[in-house]
């Protein structure tokens, strides 16, 4: 019989997921792997371009969650 954990587990994993194949560039901006953006200058909105490769790489890494919230689901769920 599956708790509470695993239905958080498969719920966290689904949503994390979901953002990072939808929106991977706004994860990258509200990530810490861009650095800070404290030390910028300039006007708003002049933030330099995130690489395309760098999305597709959060986009797989979207993927790899929603297949492990599924790996969860059908290991308690079925």
């Amino acid at each position: 019989m599956p708790g509470i954990r695993e239905l958080l587990a498969v719920a966290l994993g689904l949503c994390l997921g979901v953002m990072l194949v939808v929106a991977p560039r706004t994860a990258l901006r509200l990530s810490v792997f861009l650095g800070s953006q404290r030390r910028r200058q300039g006007r708003y909105g002049t933030d330099a371009e995130i690489p395309k490769m760098w999305a597709w790489i959060v986009r797989a890494l979207g993927l790899v969650c929603i297949a492990i919230a599924a790996f969860i689901t059908s290991q308690a769920y079925v």
